[in-house]
């Protein structure tokens, strides 16, 4: 199956759970993947973690657990003895049981940089269990909250605190979609939806001192 299938974009990043072995080592961390060419993935991994300290001290391979269910994100983070692994097939690195399609990558390349180390993936194998299954992106869930919270605007053109309050959300969704995607069309959506929140917010307060 071909990575763009799957949702890997090389402008937006898809939001995986990535597993690490170096010798009895494992480790497991949420991580946002980028498409590199056609055919291999890289990864941002910033210093002072784990995960960098393994990919740096020699670990050669790694698995991309694709997955949308938030426990999984969770236990990945805040209770990694709860996470279940099985074999992989084709890396040292395990799986995540539970996950809806698993790349298996070898590690190719490592490019540092002040903050963080770029990770040049080559997939070994690709297995989905879901045929439906498409790697998560905060894109479209930010756009989405941020749409939401413009739909609430209007009620609350009596009180410009809450509506401040909630434009702060909108400017925070707009950060997300920036910090998560490079995609021009994206970032206009999400520039739209602040600019057109900020204008209602400014007439409604307006509106207010003249009365």
């Amino acid at each position: 199956m071909r990575l763009e299938n799957l949702g890997f974009s090389k402008s937006t990043y898809g939001e995986i759970i990535l597993t690490t072995r170096l010798g009895e080592i494992v480790n497991s961390a949420p991580m946002g993947v980028l498409l590199y060419g056609d055919t291999k993935l890289c990864l941002k991994v910033y210093r002072s973690g784990r995960t960098y300290e393994m990919i740096v001290g020699g670990a050669e391979d790694c698995v991309l657990n694709v997955t949308s269910d938030p426990m999984l994100f969770y236990n990945s983070v805040f209770r990694k003895d709860e996470v279940s692994y099985r074999p992989a097939e084709r890396a040292s690195s395990p799986r995540i049981s539970g996950c809806d399609a698993y790349i298996e990558c070898s590690i190719t390349g490592l490019t540092a940089y002040e903050r963080y180390v770029q990770v040049l993936l080559e997939p070994l194998l690709v297995d989905v269990t879901d045929g439906t299954v498409r790697v998560y992106s905060r894109v479209g869930p930010a756009i989405i909250e941020a749409l939401i919270c413009y739909t609430k605007l209007p009620y609350l053109k009596d009180s410009c605190e809450e509506a401040e309050s909630l434009i702060g959300r909108i400017r925070i969704f707009r950060e997300i979609v920036y910090h998560s995607t490079r995609d021009r069309v994206f970032r206009e959506i999400a520039d739209e939806i602040l600019n057109r929140s900020e204008g209602m917010l400014r007439q409604a307060c307006t509106s207010q001192r003249e009365a």
